[in-house]
């Protein structure tokens, strides 16, 4: 609401939260408060491998974010700097990249702006999956205690959740999987619940939660079934309806967006049932399916499962996962057997729904609940138990220190390191992590039994990861993002020597290094026709009706994704690119009042469909590089910086 009415202000939050504040105080409170559980017992090896772990990701994401995540920097962070600039939402261009990117529903990212605004910058933001993370953790905790897990046994699965290496890569970083799959989790938890208590106030919360699950991103409706079930697990309850203004509220907003300006609630995505097509979007699901991360070989399915968890992981996880299965399943259908169900049908879901079915960070929402099964593999015999806890001790010490060694596996060149078993902590740092473990461990014993004991390991958690941020230091082993360094020094350039302006960039879809630490600069895509601001929807609105005919030669053809054009739509149509005249895009550049432009050189993904120098880089360097107006201030191999004199006539 604040965003559509052009209030994204730290003010107008605190007035925001204070109202909602006031109004739950007028809500009707529950006839029986809850009584306060005991303090837990936790095994003193998951809270110090746990603690040690959170204060690591703290320490590398301060020196090392938002660059750990290529999208973080595509356009994550970069959509929420923009909203906390303008004070306003909007669909901000992605060209040179996934165009869905523009539309997808964005609750995650603003909750990075929130973060944002109280520094004007990305000081919490860069790692803004890090308290999701901790929610997700405490949701799965919650689900196994619901399950009647002991909690010296329900503490497992979270651990072993952030010990996931997917998941330790998403904490420290501002992408948004890890914030879908903990609003999964919290709707299980809730609908779970809700369906026990058949409560008005329980199906409401659930709602809400669902809300912000499926205002996520686009990938949480593929998950949908799961809560269908979830809804008449024992039988359908019109209370169930009480859910509804939640998701309005939470989700519904996105995709009534899209609707009304793009004409596809799921755009660029048409809408299509039997055949028949309800709501035109850019392509259809054929398109979709023309990418090369899409595959019908479900050989390669364990590969991409050892790739979700995590290889190292996965290997301690399947066999106790089956023992821990087979004593829920023992114990009914509801909720013990709809629980064992549920990754499983996830899997299915995920294979035949996500037309990018290669991309395993789809399958994090299925992680949790998989996790569950190693809560249950106790037996109430000491003896039996004690060799359990000592086997999870050892899972962790395995997971964090690893082996230098790949499971043996051919496959496509971009599954290139998927099956590494490869520990969570750079082994230079491994006796640190140790000793921080054992400090944590040792603070958990002494004050055993007592709530004091949390206060101390999170007090003792939070001074560790300040220090391991002040040193700095590459603590995690984390999967390459295979930035170009190049990039990174165009970047370094910009932040030294560029402030309070406005940059085009073109080339690649990497803008928001060039925003600024405080978020000084305003960074836009400008178009190279007449039409600065036009999106892809209005171009792909005016193509189809023949209102945008590009004049050959082209400037851009259209393709799927690292693929030729099949069929008569195409998942990159690049009608932003298709035509250029030099004289529109300098119009263009003054209109927005632009006065440097960061040009880089395409990616593989662009280079055989846009037109390019023998250099690699667009149409705009050739422009600019023949313009007395444009003046070289820095240039690499694959970058270059121009200054330039424009008059300036309006602001985005």
């Amino acid at each position: 609401m604040l965003g559509a009415a052009g209030r994204l202000t730290a003010l107008w939050y605190v007035v925001a939260e204070t109202g909602l504040y006031c109004v739950s105080l007028l809500l009707p409170r529950p006839r029986t408060p809850l009584a306060p559980e005991r303090a837990p017992v936790w095994p003193v090896v998951a809270v110090g491998i746990g603690g040690a772990l959170l204060a690591f990701a703290v320490g590398f994401a301060a020196t090392h974010s938002p660059l750990t995540l290529y999208d973080s920097i595509s356009y994550h962070l970069f959509f929420s700097a923009r909203w906390v600039q303008d004070r306003a939402l909007s669909i901000i261009p992605t060209p040179f990249s996934d165009e869905a990117q523009a539309y997808a529903p964005a609750n995650g990212e603003i909750a990075f702006a929130w973060l944002m605004l109280p520094f004007h910058g990305d000081l919490i933001a860069r790692m803004g999956q890090f308290p999701f993370g901790l929610l997700a953790a405490l949701a799965l905790y919650a689900l196994a205690r619901r399950l009647g897990a002991a909690p010296s046994h329900a503490v497992y699965p979270p651990v072993f959740f952030l010990l996931s290496r997917p998941v330790l890569e998403q904490i420290v970083g501002a992408n948004v999987d890890l914030i879908c799959a903990a609003m999964f989790l919290t709707s299980l938890y809730l609908g779970m619940i809700a369906v026990d208590r058949n409560d008005r106030r329980e199906w409401v919360l659930w709602g809400v939660s669902l809300g912000l699950y499926w205002g996520s991103k686009y990938v949480a409706l593929v998950y949908t079934p799961v809560f269908l079930l979830l809804a008449v697990a024992r039988g359908f309850r019109r209370r169930t309806v009480w859910a509804l203004p939640g998701i309005a509220a939470f989700a519904l907003p996105w995709y009534l967006r899209n609707w009304t300006v793009a004409g596809s609630p799921i755009y660029p995505a048409s809408v299509a049932v039997g055949g028949i097509t309800l709501a035109r979007g850019a392509f259809g699901r054929g398109a979709m399916l023309n990418t090369v991360f899409h595959t019908t070989d479900i050989g390669l399915f364990p590969a991409m499962a050892a790739h979700a968890f995590g290889p190292a992981l996965l290997l301690f996880w399947l066999p106790l996962a089956v023992v821990g299965w087979i004593a829920m399943a023992r114990r009914g259908w509801w909720p013990h057997g709809f629980f064992v169900a549920t990754p499983l049908l996830m899997v299915p879901l995920y294979w035949f729904g996500f037309p990018v079915n290669i991309d395993s960070r789809f399958l994090m929402p299925a992680i949790a609940p998989a996790l569950l099964p190693l809560a249950f593999t106790f037996r109430n015999r000491p003896a039996w138990d004690r060799c359990i806890h000592a086997l999870y001790a050892a899972g962790m010490l395995w997971t964090i220190v690893g082996v230098q060694k790949e499971l043996p596996a051919t496959l496509p060149w971009f599954m290139g390191g998927w099956l590494s078993l490869s520990g969570l902590i750079e082994r230079p740092f491994l006796l640190w992590f140790f000793a921080l473990a054992i400090l944590l461990a040792a603070t958990w014993w002494f004050a055993r039994g007592s709530r004091r004991g949390i206060g101390g390991v999170a007090v003792v958690t939070a001074a560790a990861a300040t220090l391991l941020a002040i040193v700095g230091g590459p603590y995690l082993n984390t999967t390459p993002t295979y930035i170009r360094g190049t990039f990174a020094e165009g970047w370094k350039w910009i932040d030294a020597h560029v402030a309070r302006s406005t940059i085009a960039y073109t080339g690649n879809n990497l803008p928001y290094p060039l925003v600024g630490g405080r978020l000084t600069n305003r960074v836009v895509y400008v178009n190279i026709d007449g039409r600065p601001r036009w999106r892809f929807h209005d171009y792909d609105r005016a193509y189809r009706s023949g209102r945008f005919n590009p004049t050959p030669p082209l400037l851009a053809t259209a393709s799927g994704e690292l693929m030729p054009i099949a069929g008569h739509d195409a998942l990159r149509p690049r009608y932003e690119r298709m035509q250029g005249i030099r004289e529109a895009w300098i119009f263009n550049l003054e209109a927005l009042g632009v006065r440097y432009v960061f040009i880089s050189a395409l990616s593989a993904y662009e280079i055989d469909y846009v037109w390019h120098d023998e250099r690699g880089f667009p149409i705009e360097e050739s422009w600019a590089s023949s313009d007395p107006r444009f003046q070289v201030v820095y240039e690499n191999p694959q970058v270059r910086i121009y200054a330039i004199a424009v008059a300036e006539k309006a602001r985005a």
